[in-house]
């Protein structure tokens, strides 16, 4: 086969367009277009995948949904929103006791083959790397009304082998501790306040179905306080929440047992939180203490932080005073701040001798 080498420059110019594109060598292009095409099919096959995990799940509990809320999906017209091949989010608001509930489902980047693999790669050497997974998080915000018939407190069902990375990335199950039961199956712990709460809180119904979702129940919470990290008084005041993470599959089995655990919080298990959370006062006095004393840890750092800043504030007005005065008027001045310092250490070193 010929090619552009085997030419002179003249006869080249001679060739009409046709016969320069004959002898063209086109291997690289057909590579990059081959490889374009290969790329985009493995894309549309691992998000094709990605959806159909999605839209189990969604299905599998949308008419419990239906029956318990008003509105279900993002919008009137749309039931999820996917923000990309791994993100989607499915909303329902209107349920007596409860202000909405919120799915977020995030699975692996089956879309983008590279980074998936690469994913894998790394995770396997290095533990602080999370191997992919396919989860989703269940949100269920109580109203004010029914927020105010029980009590604050954390209590949580939690697998031993996340538990120290749930509660780095949960702040509220930070203020828990862990306690050790034969009413779970081995791989669970309580993690709670008070471990008197167990015994309220952990249901027949609750045990089987945890049973029948060994492999996929992450966590499941009740917390009035927030997941983030408060870095204001604000955020600490308390919004009432159950929160429900577990693993998905394309398993029709799985998707069974994940969907009547669901069924059972949604049609019985956040209505008995509302009617039987009030505890005795020796409990609930525990519980207010731990929130005094995050109170009293978040008010100091927010005081140190600002004397930080009128200190850094009062440095620069300094700074620019000096720069504004003559070398006779800065020497003055600080010649006073060094009186005004002496003055200091001796009155602090009288107050020390009364003492």
């Amino acid at each position: 086969m010929s090619s552009f080498s085997d030419y002179t420059i003249e006869e080249i110019v001679n060739m009409s367009l046709w016969q320069r594109l004959s002898i063209y060598n086109w291997k690289i292009e057909i590579f990059a277009v081959g490889a374009i095409f290969a790329y985009f099919i493995i894309y549309k096959i691992g998000a094709s995948y990605n959806n159909k995990i999605a839209n189990k799940f969604v299905n599998s509990i949308v008419p419990t949904l239906k029956e318990n809320f008003y509105q279900v999906g993002v919008t009137s017209s749309q039931l999820i929103a996917q923000d990309d091949g791994q993100h989607y989010a499915l909303y329902a608001s209107g349920r007596l006791r409860i202000k909405s509930m919120v799915a977020k489902i995030e699975l692996q980047m089956r879309n983008n083959i590279f980074m998936w693999v690469m994913e894998y790669i790394v995770s396997f050497f290095f533990d602080s790397i999370p191997t992919p997974t396919d989860e989703v998080t269940l949100e269920f915000q109580f109203d004010d009304e029914a927020s105010e018939k029980f009590d604050n407190f954390i209590w949580a069902i939690v697998t031993k082998d996340k538990m120290d990375k749930f509660r780095t990335e949960n702040y509220f199950l930070s203020l828990t501790k862990t306690t050790e039961s034969n009413k779970l199956p081995n791989q669970f712990v309580f993690m709670n306040e008070v471990p008197e709460m167990n015994d309220v809180l952990f249901t027949k119904k609750l045990s089987d179905n945890i049973n029948s979702n060994l492999s996929t129940l992450k966590f499941l919470a009740i917390t009035d306080q927030p997941i983030e990290k408060p870095a204001k008084i604000a955020e600490l005041k308390p919004t009432k929440r159950l929160i429900l993470k577990l693993s998905l599959s394309s398993n029709d089995k799985t998707i069974e047992s994940i969907s009547n655990l669901v069924n059972y919080i949604i049609n019985d298990y956040l209505d008995l939180i509302v009617n039987r959370s009030s505890f005795r006062p020796e409990l609930t006095r525990k519980v207010k203490k731990t929130r005094e004393i995050e109170y009293n840890k978040l008010k100091k750092q927010l005081d140190d932080l600002k004397r930080e800043e009128l200190n850094e504030k009062k440095i620069e007005e300094q700074k620019k005073l000096r720069a504004s005065l003559t070398p006779e008027e800065q020497q003055k001045l600080s010649k006073r701040q060094q009186e005004r310092k002496q003055r200091k250490q001796l009155n602090r070193q009288k107050v020390r001798g009364a003492m």
